[in-house]
């Protein structure tokens, strides 16, 4: 918990009582539109075909460029709200709230990589995307991995945010982290979420989005927790399945993956690219918001450029 109680030093964190849930409102059989802000952002429901609704957001031109975004254990689509400003209206973009969180369904379990990889595919099916750009932090790293595996045809490139090559073996952080998780309880205390969420976190975050992140762990019940706590378990080798360009990024002082977790997935991924980030920890897109959204576009420009020489060699 050093790390936890560093980060809690250096953050202005509001004491404010945890955000309660909003109401839905307007629903259909599957889709049902919550709200629309000034910020363009559109919040949307989703059911797949397995019977799970996921709440999502959606911005941008919709026959832009599409972006998708995975958050990690704990939060929500609002892992993502330093970022949305930032991308430009041309992108398509969607970020997805993974079941078990948020205003997602809250199943008792099926919170395997192959759950959460079968309602993104059912999305994307849904949506009818193809040539998007799938990013997942964390958690949803992995559900990205899982994603890229099986894809048939919808992404052209991957991004990962503190990532690794699987928990087959887990390190003494990452058995942690899990046995951490695998012992919760409803109500999930705000201790619990307060501290779990500092502990990803380097960088002084604006303490308005940390209360928000802090709120979003707590509105995630046990049993999606104990869920997580399995891990994802998938065999580095099966990294090799993920044939199309990936971007690597990482924080120097994460404390779930070390740089040698980086190492192996960039020696095993068939074409990835890594950019590491220092005094930075394991939620860079919280504490780099600015860094990361441009070395994500930079990644989408340079892999369309390379993809349209290889179709047109001069």
């Amino acid at each position: 918990m050093r790390n936890a109680l560093r980060s809690l030093s250096l953050l202005a964190v509001v004491t404010s009582h945890p955000l309660a849930p909003q109401p839905l409102f307007a629903q259909t059989a599957t889709v049902a539109r919550l709200q629309s802000s000034e910020d363009g952002l559109v919040s949307l429901l989703h059911t797949t075909k397995a019977g799970i609704t996921l709440n999502y957001v959606e911005q941008g031109d919709p026959k832009g460029p599409v972006i998708v975004l995975l958050h990690g254990a704990g939060d929500s689509w609002h892992s993502y709200d330093r970022v949305f400003p930032l991308i430009p209206y041309r992108f398509h973009v969607y970020a997805i709230t993974l079941r078990g969180h948020g205003l997602s369904d809250h199943p008792e379990k099926g919170f395997s990589s192959m759950d959460f990889a079968g309602d993104i595919l059912d999305f994307l099916d849904a949506k009818n995307i193809h040539h998007a750009t799938l990013v997942g932090h964390s958690l949803g790293s992995f559900v990205a991995q899982k994603v890229a595996k099986l894809d048939n045809g919808h992404l052209d490139r991957l991004v990962l945010i503190g990532s690794g090559p699987g928990l087959v073996d887990p390190s003494k952080e990452q058995t942690s982290v899990l046995s951490s998780f695998s012992t919760l309880k409803d109500p999930i205390s705000y201790t619990f979420a307060r501290d779990f969420q500092a502990s990803t976190i380097y960088f002084p975050v604006p303490a308005r989005y940390f209360e928000l992140w802090v709120a979003e762990a707590q509105r995630v019940p046990a049993a999606t927790w104990r869920g997580l706590s399995q891990g994802h378990k998938d065999p580095a080798s099966d990294l090799k399945n993920i044939h199309i360009p990936t971007l690597v990024l990482w924080g120097e002082k994460d404390s779930i993956f070390k740089r040698a977790d980086e190492d192996l997935l960039v020696r095993t991924l068939p074409h990835a690219q890594f950019s590491a980030y220092a005094e930075t920890g394991h939620a860079l897109h919280w504490e780099r918001p600015e860094r990361f959204t441009r070395e994500l576009l930079a990644f989408i420009r340079s892999s369309n450029a390379t993809n349209k020489s290889a179709a047109h060699p001069l």
